[in-house]
């Protein structure tokens, strides 16, 4: 997907696509057992669970209620690809060793695990800047003015081009104001995106507006609005691909990591050939989002007690669990990247040749009860189909579809050794 169709996506959406298209499951499963969560199951179950830690692509918070019934009684908790935490948080452990091979993630894990007051200080310096953002607009309604004369032809395309260069120029100290002296010192490139993002709004309004319908005066402030938030957003995912921040200021990469994380399109990963992070802004759904709320509960007190008794790796999941070493009395949950071509999150591939290492050393070395959840395929189908393994399946919808890679609704496994 290049630059300019997810752009236009996002332009576009600002819905949520919900798939109520059924797939079957695979023929080896014909006669596996569905199970679903029953209230003898949900009386059962009374741990307190916590939110996630960060959302993330494939995180397992909705289907917590297959995973938590059908956990078996332990000690200490393992998982090796924690990725957003839905599990980690929502499970009761004397220990918890968890691991990732995002060293991004694992940064912004070990920022809340130390309560690093430098992390926290740019995160709201970044939600402070969402906020003056919102307030430029206010303060320049003029916007909407010229829009208007565009859609009444009043204006040519060019002349509303030189519009706004000219708006940016007169107004730079203000649009610079908006994200603050100590953010505009770092190869800042807001008032160039910030000329870039009304121009292509306004073009792009007004080409939906001759396919479609007139918009209204609120949909004309909320997608102006829009423009102004993507163009500190891209101010900021500049400075996240700057990868030497990450040499001298951790805290400041894992906060970028973080408001990226929050912003971008849908929450997707994508990468260009150059390995920068290239996903737009997620779209008029994310304007009234702010980080305080998750910054908050980062600094409550069950939070912090969680990861008081918890160990945080970044490291290959095999060398992570020779290192550890869980015993028959621990817990090991795994939740690895899917069988698919599209494989790749966080420019971290998992291959197949990585799905067999880790089904040999599940089933033949690990001496802990473990429970897998993954995506049915007859590869990954066979790997696990042994004597003495557990497969049941459950059916997932998918929110989103990326370039149709995902089915929209698609069979899982819960694998376990128990």
């Amino acid at each position: 997907m290049d630059n300019n169709k997810s752009y236009n996506r996002a332009e576009e959406k600002d819905i949520s696509m919900i798939y109520n298209s059924r797939t079957s499951l695979n023929p080896h499963l014909m006669e596996l057992e569905y199970f679903f969560l029953t209230e003898e199951n949900a009386k059962r179950d009374n741990t307190q669970t916590l939110p996630p830690i960060i959302k993330w692509p494939g995180g397992k918070e909705k289907e917590l209620k297959y995973i938590l019934p059908n956990v078996p009684a332990f000690n200490r908790f393992f998982e090796p690809f924690v990725g957003g935490g839905s599990v980690f948080m929502a499970i009761q452990a004397q220990e918890y060793y968890i691991n990732d091979l995002s060293s991004e993630l694992i940064s912004l894990y070990n920022s809340i695990a130390t309560y690093d007051k430098k992390f926290f200080r740019y995160v709201e310096m970044m939600d402070k800047s969402w906020e003056n953002a919102v307030a430029f607009f206010n303060d320049n309604h003029i916007l909407i003015d010229i829009y208007l004369k565009y859609r009444e032809e009043k204006i040519t395309k060019e002349e509303l081009k030189t519009f706004v260069q000219n708006f940016c120029a007169e107004r730079k100290k203000s649009i610079l104001d908006i994200i603050g002296e100590e953010f505009t010192s770092l190869s800042c490139i807001l008032l160039k995106e910030m000329e870039i993002n009304l121009f292509r709004k306004m073009t792009r309004m007004r080409e939906l507006e001759i396919k479609k319908h007139i918009l209204s005066y609120s949909d004309l402030l909320e997608n102006i609005k829009t423009a102004v938030k993507s163009a500190v957003y891209m101010n900021y995912r500049y400075m996240y691909n700057r990868k030497d921040i990450e040499n001298y200021n951790k805290s400041l990469q894992a906060a970028l990591f973080f408001f990226i994380r929050n912003y971008a399109y849908c929450s997707m990963f994508r990468y260009s050939s150059k390995g920068e992070f290239n996903v737009p802004y997620g779209g008029i759904a994310y304007n009234s989002k702010l980080m305080a709320k998750k910054l908050n509960y980062y600094r409550s007190k069950p939070l912090l007690q969680h990861f008081a008794n918890t160990q945080i790796f970044n490291l290959d999941f095999e060398t992570f669990l020779r290192e550890t070493r869980p015993t028959k009395n621990d817990f090991v949950f795994l939740d690895p990247p899917y069988d698919s071509e599209f494989s790749t999150y966080a420019q971290n591939t998992f291959t197949c040749d990585d799905q067999k290492r880790l089904a040999d050393y599940m089933i033949n070395e690990c001496e802990a009860k473990w429970m897998i959840i993954i995506k049915n395929t007859d590869f990954i189908f066979n790997l696990y189909n042994k004597e003495g393994i557990n497969i049941k399946a459950f059916d997932k919808e998918y929110l989103v579809s990326f370039m149709n890679r995902n089915d929209k609704k698609v069979t899982h496994l819960i694998i376990t050794n128990y």
